[in-house]
C-alpha cells in the first residue's frame, strides 16, 4: 500500500526552537525547507497528525498532498472540469470519423444522383462513421464493375469529416469509324516536313506552305479527277513551325537549398482564419500540409516545415542570356506536343536595365500539324480539282 506524505507550513519566528522540538517529540520528518517567516515539512500523514496535535502555538496547515494522493486530491478538486474534458475529447474523437458531407463533382446531375444513391446504399453517407481506404476502393472498383457503360473513372477521397468523389463519364461514340468519311487537314500554318500515310491520298509535298483548314490527306479517293471511293483518311504530317517568344530575366535571383531539417507545427483555422500554435522555427522553410480534425467549419492541421537557405545568385549579361533562351525553349515545350521538337532559335531582340533583361526569341519546331476533320456529304468529287488547285498555289 502506498504511504500517504505530504508538505505541512506554518510560521515560524525561530526556526531552531522549532526544530529541537521536533526532535524532542522523536517525530520523523523526511524533509525541511525554512524560507523566512515560513517553514516547510515533508512527513507521513499519520505523523502530520501529531504535529498538528502537540504543536498547536504553531498553527501548521497541509500545503499539498504527494505521489498518488496528490492526484487523487487534484482529481477531487477538478473532477468536474476533468469529466467535461474528457466527455469532450471522445466526442471530438468520435466527430473525427464520421461524415459531415458528400460531394460528388461532375456537371451530370444524373451522374451525381446515381453516385449519392449508390454511396449511401454502401453506408457513405452523412452522419456515417468513415470507411478505410480499403474499403473505399472496394466499393470504387464495384460501382465500375457495376456501370461499365456510365463511369470511365472515379475516385474517392477523404478530406477530414468531408467525402469527395471524382468521376468521369464514359462516353460512347456511335460513329463507326469505317463508315465515316474525313480528310486529314492543316491545324497551323507551316512548312511541310514529312508525310506519312496510311489511308487517302496526299495533296501535299515536302517544303509546301499550308495554312490552317487546308487538307493535306484526302479522304476523297480519284483516278483522273473522278471520285472512286471516299474513306476516313490516315496519317501524320509533320511541318515546320515559327514562334515568337518573349522572356524576362533578372540579374540577381535567390536560390532555396533544402537542408533536410524538419519541424511540425500545428494550426487551428475557423473559416478562412488561420493561426498557428507554436512559433516558426526556422527562418526560411516550405511547408506541407494535412488536416489532422475537421468538424464543421473548424480544422486542424499538421504542418510539415522543411528548413532552407537562402543564396542569392547574380548573372552575367551572358548566363543572362542563356538562362533566356531555356527559359524560351521550357515555356513553349508546354504548348508542343511529346512527339514535336526545336528544330533552332535565334535571338532577335536584347534590351538591358539595371535590373533584369528583356529578350525576343524566334523559334523553329518541327511539329505534328495533322487534324482529321469530316467530309461534308454535300461535297462533290469534282471539288477536288480546286482543292488541288489551291494546294498547289501555296
Amino acid at each position: 500500500m502506498n504511504k500517504h506524505y505530504l508538505w505541512l507550513k506554518a510560521q515560524c519566528s525561530d526556526y531552531y526552537k522549532l526544530v529541537n522540538k521536533l526532535a524532542q517529540l522523536n517525530l520523523a520528518i523526511l524533509a525541511i525547507k525554512y524560507e523566512k517567516p515560513f517553514i516547510y515539512l515533508k512527513v507521513e500523514a499519520k505523523t502530520a497528525d501529531k504535529i498538528q496535535k502537540y504543536l498547536v502555538s504553531y498553527k501548521f496547515q497541509k500545503v499539498k498532498d504527494l505521489g498518488w494522493y496528490a492526484l487523487k486530491s487534484n482529481f477531487q478538486k477538478y473532477h468536474l472540469f476533468l469529466i467535461c474534458f474528457l466527455i469532450g475529447l471522445a466526442f471530438l474523437l468520435i466527430c473525427s470519423h464520421l461524415v459531415v458531407e458528400v460531394n460528388v463533382i461532375h456537371e451530370n446531375k444524373m451522374i451525381r444522383e446515381l453516385i449519392l444513391e449508390e454511396l449511401e446504399t454502401e453506408g457513405v453517407k452523412p452522419l456515417a462513421f468513415k470507411k478505410s481506404y480499403q474499403e473505399l476502393q472496394k466499393i470504387k472498383e464495384k460501382l465500375l464493375e457495376k456501370y461499365p457503360d456510365k463511369l470511365d473513372w472515379l475516385e474517392i477521397e477523404t478530406d477530414g469529416m468531408i467525402i469527395n468523389v471524382r468521376v468521369e463519364e464514359r462516353i460512347i461514340t456511335d460513329i463507326n469509324k469505317e463508315n465515316k468519311k474525313c480528310n486529314i487537314i492543316a491545324s497551323k500554318e507551316g512548312t511541310i516536313k514529312s508525310l506519312l500515310i496510311e489511308k487517302g491520298e496526299a495533296l501535299v509535298r515536302p517544303n509546301d506552305l499550308v495554312k490552317p483548314g487546308d487538307v493535306l490527306i484526302s479522304g476523297i479517293i480519284t483516278h483522273n479527277n473522278e471520285e472512286k471511293n471516299r474513306v476516313c483518311a490516315e496519317g501524320e504530317v509533320y511541318a515546320e513551325t515559327w514562334y515568337t517568344v518573349k522572356v524576362s530575366i533578372p540579374f540577381s535571383h535567390d536560390e532555396y537549398t533544402n537542408t533536410g531539417r524538419q519541424k511540425y507545427n500545428l494550426i487551428w483555422q475557423k473559416g478562412n482564419n488561420k493561426t498557428k500554435i507554436f512559433k516558426d522555427r526556422f527562418p526560411t522553410y516550405e511547408s506541407s500540409y494535412r488536416t489532422l480534425l475537421s468538424l464543421f467549419d473548424y480544422k486542424l492541421i499538421l504542418e510539415t516545415e522543411k528548413e532552407s537557405l537562402k543564396k542569392t545568385l547574380t548573372y552575367s549579361e551572358e548566363e543572362a542570356l542563356a538562362i533566356g533562351l531555356e527559359k524560351a525553349e521550357a515555356n513553349l515545350k508546354i504548348k508542343l506536343k511529346p512527339q514535336d521538337e526545336i528544330i533552332d532559335k535565334k535571338v532577335l531582340k536584347k534590351t538591358l536595365n539595371n535590373s533584369k533583361m528583356e529578350i525576343e526569341i524566334f523559334i523553329i519546331a518541327k511539329e505534328l500539324i495533322s487534324q482529321e476533320e469530316i467530309i461534308p456529304e454535300n461535297i462533290e468529287g469534282n471539288d477536288l480539282s480546286d482543292m488541288e488547285y489551291n494546294q498547289n498555289n501555296h
